[in-house]
């Protein structure tokens, strides 16, 4: 399966099927509180979706980053969120070492006449235009919609194939604060990375 492969979970009716990454695609996944002050997400995100995700074989020092990380801003959001960490949630596997993590917020951060989001680019922090604009995830700060509006948080992840093997990622957790209180959200979006790229690389998926 080729780098452009897309397994998507339909939430309603919990089959799944092959796609193709949209820009503004939103998967959201929730926590519960862990009792440490940390909150789920309420109304200011679009928790309508389900999982989706990726997988590839590659070489052992190839760095790649991963952009089909988001999740949409609902019209529901009262204020603005101010985001804290990202962390992908990897199975330690130890083929995969992450090198860094920039967000984007789309449209509003999206250089001129860009086609829209991307799956995978070469190296980190990608070069290739439709990527540009990212920054570091702390402390950037989300605005509401307006009405109509359809604005969403992009992550670019960039990691580097260090071993043979397979390593995988079972979502992404993203924490930031809003209304007073901070919060903490799981993007359902799945990588499984296999080296060296003359492998058959399995899909991680949660079926």
């Amino acid at each position: 399966m080729n780098e452009a492969s897309v397994l998507i979970k339909d939430a309603r009716s919990g089959r799944t099927r092959r796609g193709v990454w949209l820009a503004g695609l939103v998967v959201i996944g929730c926590l519960a509180s862990d009792g440490t002050g940390v909150n789920p997400p309420g109304e200011e995100f679009d928790v309508s979706q389900g999982a989706y995700g990726w997988w590839a074989a590659k070489d052992v020092g190839t760095t790649f980053t991963d952009g089909i990380n988001a999740i949409t801003v609902s019209p529901q959001a009262r204020g603005p969120l101010r985001l804290i960490s990202a962390r992908p949630l990897m199975d330690g596997g130890g083929t995969l070492r992450v090198v860094g993590i920039l967000a984007r917020i789309n449209p509003d951060m999206m250089p001129p006449k860009a086609p829209g989001s991307f799956q995978v680019a070469p190296g980190f922090p990608p070069t290739m235009p439709r990527a540009a604009g990212a920054v570091p995830v702390e402390g950037l700060i989300v605005q509401a919609p307006k009405q109509g509006e359809v604005r969403w948080i992009e992550l670019q992840i960039g990691y580097e194939v260090v071993a043979t093997g397979r390593s995988a990622r079972r979502g992404v957790e993203l924490v930031y604060d809003y209304e007073g209180a901070r919060h903490r959200v799981v993007i359902p979006s799945y990588l499984a990375i296999c080296a060296p790229s003359t492998v058959t690389c399995e899909p991680e998926y949660d079926t």
